[in-house]
């Protein structure tokens, strides 16, 4: 239901004494209160219509360009923000409407914003030291640059559309409205642009090679600096609150929210050139024995067509009674056809110290952020009832419908060089650790909940249901840095450590979470919670992509260094639909004649969806991405030790996903009450694809053979690290649970129902792709030790997946429940799963030292459909045989499935000992898979109940399973010895599996 009209009809239902009431309430902006119980009253009612260009622009700088002894930028504020339409508060007040101990005469709040034209913000300039000529000497010197603040904001139209009502006892007999309604045209863009050259610490040192010009015991600091751009076309809040010692309801009360944009948003925050510290200056003197610190600061961007939170809200400290026919809701309406990019970047984060010679530094990249948010409709709306008391006759609606038809929506976060790059390091510490990129985009998400509770809840409905409709918007979402680590020359004597950092990218067309629940501290009778949720997705593609070039080192030459690079983490996640619905009503003493139910449906008619972990080429799984190098590049690494342990990635893309839950407690459950999940997921035609690639351990800088020098005991560690490709068309995990402590009967037969129906037509891909030491890492003079354990890659790629669990337990009796799960899951799409690892690649890495090669796996699993089902139903003494139990499982696959797992193990050492034991490679396809399960338990001596398990499977397609497995190891006389064992291969294929179990007895 849309709640927008035209002015003059919004006016012409005034009356006259209401309609000065509302414009002096719009002039002003005072909340008014009743003074009087008669009249209606009309809190703000106001409309706003923005058609010129309303712009704000804010060009400074907060910086010092000479280098003091010691200096400080800190706490400065740059900011610019431009609104078209704002509707607020005034100092103090709770709510654009309040009433407090009056009676609520027909309370109206009516908020109405329209933007036509441009609303832009742009923010920039330079904050911190940008000292050009350096000259002197600044040995033991100081500068910070910190808690600095740089945004830009833009909004098309913001309102606060709020009403309060409270008293003792609280008589609700007209209706109260509280309604805001957005519109963006077409020709009103909102932009929001942070562009700083610089935030941070610049020193050029300038006057010649001389030792008076000294650089040393420096101390520079850059941390906790905030960047931000924030672009909205149309934010809101509107809801009723009515908080009494009692309250009656005797007419409806509504909180409506209707937005639509039509224009683009864009949210651009970046800093060009540097954020951090840069110190330059050749030939003159190097930087020695100093402390250089980047941490803790945060490059966001953010842009949404529209935003809003509704609620509704009754609290009493007694009972709540609501008449027949009258409706307590919330109601959002959200519809976005613009184009909304968010874009965070910066090109240097870090340090970048380009002075020949320096050593004895201390340098520290940590905990800094560059993320990105993109949203094409995003609400949260909540009806809710608190009593003390009793709650009867209520009827609680929320109801959101969002629709997307943006041709893009979409999140990047982009970072040059995150780090340490020096010109050369010698005995110095470098450590980057724990920064975040994260880029995240949705079409559409909503968080929806309607709740009750109280002593006891009778004759009441609590109604969830969400809409969300893709018509055709494309989502991506991509978070890239070109280096994470170090760069320079040469490291000589250096430790660096490269840990915890995290890369993330997400794009979801539509999410959601729903729940409808009723709570007793006593009983709930007559009552029933809902919940409904329809998503469909037309066309468009979507898209996640997480990458970088280099995860370490580069340099020309590592000697004697100390390089350590673990527990970072890689991830891309895609969904077409995404959906956590719950359905729950509980009383601590029973239930009586009342139920809970979900319904999820969700249909996929077009485009693909994609998720990639790799290097920078990644835009899609095609054309092909280069593997992301974990590790060293170097030429040549000679005494020196590197460990790459720990390092974990996953690309996912699941083009439907539910979560779906139904629970019925109590110590009595009887009557009519019973539960239902019903969960249907369709993809017409799309593709599901998820692609890992990554290379792990040494590299060399060029394509020349032979590439890298390994020399001098150089060691070598890569170990535990795991990486994994997902991909699905369908997913769904569905529970429904009942618990009665005590008893559980039905007036007649009761059923209990959860069904599962899941289509797909789409090909489904997962691959990863794990290189250790490339084939392209050579020795010529004697190495170090080499270890490469317990590394992982596997994929997994399944059409159709399903989790059900139905579980029906009493503490005493059960009498006349009827418990049926049902599964039902097709797929006619080709289903592909790869896993591949390569370790040493060929016979040409003669290696020295000790070689160990153990515990490494390559995993690949397809499969069609695959379900788990589970009944399980138990009774402490009885369970008559007016029961029955069922389960249902029926699949059928005609699409080609393929695994496919590859590891190679070659290995050819000149010395030492050599162990090649206990790797794995295993392949598995499944055309149907499905693990059934019915127990069924009471006390002995009683009566037992019907029960039936059928599982029917259909499976036409090729099903294969193929294994590439080589473990092979070579050496010359010298070797001390040569240890081959323990290594498997595996490979399974099979049309239809089904693991089925019933047990019928005691406890």
């Amino acid at each position: 239901m849309s709640h927008k009209h035209p002015t003059s009809l919004r006016r012409a239902r005034l009356a006259p004494l209401a309609a000065a009431a509302a414009l002096i309430a719009a002039t002003s902006g005072v909340a008014l209160a009743q003074s009087n119980g008669t009249l209606p009253v009309t809190g703000p009612t106001t409309n706003q219509t923005s058609d010129g260009v309303v712009n704000a622009q804010n060009n400074s700088n907060a910086q010092y360009t000479t280098f003091p002894g010691n200096g400080v930028v800190n706490g400065n504020g740059v900011d610019a923000l431009a609104i078209g339409n704002q509707h607020r508060l005034d100092t103090g007040a709770a709510a654009a409407l309040t009433i407090n101990n009056q009676l609520p005469a027909q309370p109206t709040v009516d908020i109405a914003q329209q933007v036509n034209s441009t609303v832009s913000s742009i923010t920039s300039g330079t904050v911190g030291v940008n000292a050009a000529n350096v000259v002197g000497n600044h040995d033991g010197d100081t500068a910070s640059v910190s808690n600095n603040e740089a945004s830009a904001a833009a909004i098309g139209s913001t309102a606060v559309g709020t009403m309060q009502i409270t008293g003792t006892a609280v008589d609700m007999n007209t209706p109260a409205t509280a309604t805001v309604t957005q519109g963006q045209a077409a020709t009103g863009a909102v932009t929001a642009f942070t562009t700083l050259n610089q935030v941070g610490i610049r020193l050029n040192q300038t006057g010649g090679a001389n030792p008076a010009n000294a650089m040393d015991n420096l101390r520079l600091s850059v941390s906790g600096n905030k960047i931000d751009a924030s672009a909205q076309a149309n934010t809101t809040q509107a809801g009723i609150q009515v908080q009494g010692s009692s309250v009656n309801v005797g007419a409806d009360a509504s909180s409506s929210v209707d937005q639509v944009a039509e224009g683009n948003v864009f949210g651009i925050s970046s800093v060009g050139s540097l954020l951090g510290i840069r110190v330059q200056g050749t030939p003159n003197q190097p930087m020695t024995d100093s402390t250089l610190s980047v941490s803790g600061n945060q490059v966001q961007a953010s842009a949404g067509g529209n935003q809003q939170t509704s609620t509704l809200q009754i609290t009493s400290s007694g009972d709540v009674v609501q008449a027949p026919n009258t409706v307590l809701g919330t109601t959002a309406t959200q519809a976005n056809s613009g184009v909304v990019i968010a874009s965070g970047s910066a090109t240097t984060l870090g340090i970048d110290n380009q002075k020949p010679s320096s050593a004895n530094n201390s340098y520290s990249v940590a905990g800094n952020s560059v993320s990105a948010q993109a949203d094409g409709n995003s609400g949260s709306n909540r009806t809710a009832v608190a009593a003390a008391g009793s709650i009867s006759g209520a009827v609680l609606e929320t109801s959101n419908s969002q629709t997307l038809s943006s041709p893009v929506v979409t999140a990047g976060a982009n970072v040059g060089s995150l780090g340490v790059q020096t010109l050369d390091s010698t005995n110095d510490t470098l450590s980057v650790s724990g920064n975040l990129v994260q880029a995240q985009a949705q079409g559409s998400s909503a968080s929806n909940q309607t709740r009750a509770g109280a002593s006891n809840i009778a004759d009441s409905q609590a109604t969830t249901s969400n809409t969300q409709l893709n018509m055709g918007g494309a989502v991506s979402a991509s978070a890239s840095v070109a280096r994470i680590g170090s760069s320079s020359t040469s490291l000589s004597g250096t430790s660096l450590t490269v840990s915890g950092n995290q890369l993330s990218s997400e794009a979801t067309a539509a999410s959601a979470t729903n729940d409808a629940q009723l709570g007793a501290d006593n009983a709930v009778t007559q009552s029933s919670a809902l919940v409904t949720n329809t998503q469909g997705h037309a066309t468009g593609e979507v898209q996640a992509s997480t990458g970088s070039n280099l995860v370490g080192a580069t340099t020309t030459s590592a000697s004697n260094a100390t390089l350590v690079v673990s527990g970072n983490q890689f991830n891309a996640n895609a969904a077409s639909q995404k959906a956590s619905n719950l359905a729950r009503v509980n009383a601590t003493n029973g239930v009586t004649d009342s139920a809970a139910a979900v319904i999820n449906q969700q249909g996929h008619g077009s485009g693909d969806v994609s998720a990639t972990v790799a290097g920078l080429t990644s835009l899609s799984p095609s054309p092909d991405p280069v593997p992301m190098l974990i590790g060293l590049r170097a030429n040549t690494a000679s005494g020196s030790s590197l460990t790459v342990s720990g390092n974990v990635g996953g690309s996912d893309a699941i083009i439907n996903q539910a979560d779906n839950q139904v629970a019925l407690s109590g110590s009595r459950i009887d009557g009519n009450s019973a539960a239902y999940l019903f969960n249907v997921q369709a993809v017409q035609s799309g593709n599901a694809s998820a692609l890992t690639k990554v290379n792990l351990g040494v590299e060399g800088t060029s394509n020349l053979t032979p590439v890298t020098t390994r020399a001098g005991g150089h060691e070598l560690v890569v170990s535990g690290n795991q990486f994994s490709a997902n991909a699905s068309q369908n997913q769904a995990t569905n529970a429904l649970d009942i618990q009665a402590t005590s008893t559980l009967s039905a007036a007649g037969t009761q059923p209990n129902l959860l069904g599962n129906l899941q289509l797909s037509a789409g090909d489904t891909t997962a691959t990863t792709e794990m290189q250790i030491l490339s084939g392209r890492s050579v020795v010529t003079d004697p190495s170090g030790n080499t270890t490469i354990t317990g590394n992982q890659a596997s994929s997994l790629a399944r059409a159709n997946v399903a989790n059900n669990q139905l579980t029906v337990t009493a503490g005493t009796l059960a009498s006349d429940q009827a418990v049926l799960l049902g599964n039902v899951q097709g797929n006619s799409g080709a289903v592909a799963s790869t896993a591949n690892l390569q370790m040493q690649g060929t016979a040409a890495n003669r290696l020295d030292g000790n070689i160990t090669t153990t515990g490494n796996q390559a995993l690949a699993v397809a499969a069609g459909n695959t379900s788990l089902n589970s009944v399980q139903v138990g009774a402490g003494t009885a369970l008559n045989s007016g029961s029955a139990v069922g389960l249902l499982n029926a699949q059928t696959n005609s699409g080609n499935v393929v695994a496919t797992a590859s590891l190679n193990a070659d290995a050819f050492t000149r010395g030492s000992s050599l162990n090649l034991s206990g790797n794995t490679a295993s392949a598995t396809a499944v055309g149907n898979n499905a693990e059934n399960v019915v127990n069924v338990s009471a006390l002995p001596g009683q009566q037992m109940a019907s029960a039936a398990l059928v599982s029917n499977q259909i499976n036409s397609g090729n099903v294969s399973a193929v294994v590439n497995g080589s473990y092979s190891a070579s050496g010359v006389p010298a070797t001390n010895g040569i240890n081959v064992s323990g290594n498997r291969s595996s490979a399974v294929a099979i049309g239809n599996r089904a693991t089925s179990s019933m047990t019928l007895g005691v406890q």
